[in-house]
This record gives structure tokens, sequence and C-alpha cells, in this order.
């Protein structure tokens, strides 16, 4: 019995999800080279299909404010998102407005 129980417990446990990947994270609007720099606490890398991905915790900051100091560095982007959760569209537009100064 106790056997049943454990296999029925791993089986649970086995199917959950795993938890979203802390980070951050954005979709340049115009690939280029590859490349990486560190500001704010992490330190990202962009590969040349526009993918950025951030390892660190980062400053403590809103995610808007993040977004445009990122847009100011690399370009505007079609996607950012910070602890698993996205920016929405309007979001994503203010933040853009870092990449016309």
């Amino acid at each position: 019995m106790l056997l049943m129980t454990l296999i029925s417990t791993a089986a649970l446990i086995s199917a959950q999800p795993a938890p979203a990947a802390l980070g951050a994270a954005a979709v340049l609007a115009a690939p280029g080279e590859a490349r990486s720099e560190i500001f704010d606490g992490r330190n990202w890398t962009c590969g040349p299909d526009g993918v950025c991905v951030a390892r660190g915790s980062g400053i403590s900051q809103p995610v808007t404010r993040e977004c445009r100091r990122f847009v100011a560095r690399f370009g505007m982007v079609t996607r950012y998102e910070r602890d698993g959760a996205a920016l929405t569209e309007a979001q994503l537009a203010q933040c853009n407005t870092a990449a016309v100064r």
C-alpha cells in the first residue's frame, strides 16, 4: 500500500508544470548581430535572431522602466517580459518611445 501511495504521489508531482523561469527576456523588432551587455544588474545576451535573454536578478525597478532602459540600448522590441509576465501592447508602445529620441 505504501508503495502504491508513493507511486501515485510521484506521478502527480511529475504531471505538474514546471515553474516559469525567473528573469527577463525580449524580442528585438530589428534583429542584428549577436551581442551582450551588462547593465542594471543583468547580463543581457541577444542572438542574431533578435531573441534576448537576461541572467541576474537585476535592480529593483518597475518593469516598464526596465524595458525603456533596455530599448534605449538595444532598440525597439516586439515582446518584453520579466518573471514570466509579458508587457501588454500599450506598455510595449510606451516602452518603445525610448528608442525614438
